[in-house]
């Protein structure tokens, strides 16, 4: 208990980007504890899109990830596919649909094998829609290969998106040496997006390509970013063509450099559910006031509890001096029946403390939907872990967290995908 109090209190965020020859793992602290802490940013040289299995190992292995640790992914812009349109105000009551329906014209894969992520404000009498489609299968591995080192992700992203969103409009440039990419944001929103391999023989191809493109952009913004490009401005901007008021390369390492989760909105693709993450929230408030009441009761209760001893010590004196020869005897029975107590409260732990597995079994029978059944279930040290298909796991999450039987319900895997239903992994606290 004591060992989750200060895990959930001490929650880290990790930011790693995945580029073409290296991976970049921000640590760092929100609120508070970034007075304490200070951020880390560790690399890892090599291919990590060739081997995210390997990579995420390292990274689990050096950082040695908590349950309440956030984990985010930034991933190259060739595995996203970024859309603007609007709709018309009425598409509101059935928003996703009218979504779904409209990326298709710009999507030629299948959506239902996609992850979506959008994000709509209203204007006038339509609603201006800016989406992200991301094959499932492109991104798969990385997610595999996180989970298999004990990383839960958060959301994935397209890193040169993260850097948009935080920095504003601008032109955006990342480049190394096997691959490049640009964005354009404009009046917030993103008019222009490229991405391609860089010729070892010729890296400024991409640069040129770039600038020919952006030359076609009717209002360029007036700012240039650089990521991860070791050439100097003056070099970049004249082989793009172009010239710009600013330029700034862009570095880890500054804790500003931190965006906020409504800048991300529509361009983040959340792994989670959302009701995880609004009970993930509720708990570390409830953490911090259990927190704040514990430190409280430390300082009331010596004090009571002192007070207490001393007038029965006062009272046990006194009895010990009219009873004189007795005192002894009573003393000895008092011990024996210290100890008395202490086995059968120790006893009272034990069976407390090992739920027969036929009655946890009963219960779940009890409040699982009928559309559900279960692959696996395993009881260990007052932690539950059930495994199974349903038509919908979050109905499977509901129903064990409505049941008086079972506390701190959480999926502890990203629910997947087995035709038609939802494949899920539950981990619950038995309440004894």
């Amino acid at each position: 208990m004591y060992k989750k109090l200060i895990n959930s209190f001490f929650t880290a965020d990790f930011h790693v980007f995945l580029l073409s020859d290296k991976a970049i793992v921000r640590q760092g602290y929100t609120g508070l504890l970034s007075c304490f802490f200070r951020e880390r940013v560790t690399e890892y040289a090599g291919k990590p899109q060739s081997d995210p299995a390997g990579l995420f190992k390292k990274i689990g292995k050096a950082f040695k990830p908590k349950t309440s640790d956030r984990w985010y992914l930034g991933l190259p812009l060739k595995y996203f596919t970024l859309v603007g349109f609007t709709l018309p105000a009425a598409a509101a009551d059935s928003l996703h649909e009218a979504v779904k329906y409209a990326l298709m014209r710009h999507v030629s894969y299948d959506l239902d094998l996609a992850y979506i992520s959008y994000h709509s404000s209203q204007r006038d009498n339509f609603l201006d829609i800016s989406a992200m489609v991301a094959p499932k299968e492109a991104i798969g591995s990385y997610l595999q290969a996180a989970e298999s080192a004990g990383i839960t992700l958060y959301t994935v992203f397209p890193s040169i998106v993260y850097w948009a969103r935080l920095m504003g409009d601008g032109v955006f440039i990342s480049q190394d040496s096997n691959y490049g990419e640009s964005l354009v944001q404009s009046d917030n929103r993103f008019v222009m997006q490229n991405w391609g391999k860089v010729q070892h023989e010729d890296e400024t191809s991409f640069l040129e390509e770039t600038g020919r493109l952006l030359a076609n952009v009717p209002t360029l913004p007036s700012s240039l970013y650089l990521w991860q490009l070791n050439q100097e401005d003056e070099h970049v901007e004249a082989k793009l063509g172009l010239e710009f008021k600013t330029s700034e390369k862009l570095k880890l390492g500054n804790g500003e450099f931190l965006v906020e989760k409504k800048q991300m909105e529509g361009y983040a693709i959340n792994l989670l559910p959302e009701a995880i993450l609004k009970q993930q929230k509720i708990l570390n408030y409830m953490v911090l006031g259990g927190l704040i009441f514990f430190i409280l009761s430390l300082s009331i209760f010596p004090l009571s509890k002192l007070a207490g001893q001393k007038r029965y010590l006062t009272k046990l004196e006194h009895r010990i001096e009219a009873f004189g020869a007795q005192a002894e005897q009573l003393r000895g029975l008092r011990e024996e029946s210290s100890a008395l107590m202490t086995s059968i409260e120790t006893m009272a732990e034990m069976k407390k403390e090992y739920p027969s597995a036929i009655n946890i079994f009963r219960e779940l029978t009890d409040v699982m939907p009928e559309t559900a059944w279960l692959t696996s279930m395993n009881y260990s040290n007052k932690q539950l872990t059930i495994q199974g298909e349903a038509d919908s796991a979050t109905a499977v999450i509901e129903a064990v967290e409505n049941s008086p039987f079972f506390r701190e319900v959480r999926f502890s895997r990203p629910i997947s995908k087995s035709g038609a239903k939802d494949r899920f992994t539950v981990v619950a606290e038995v309440v004894l």
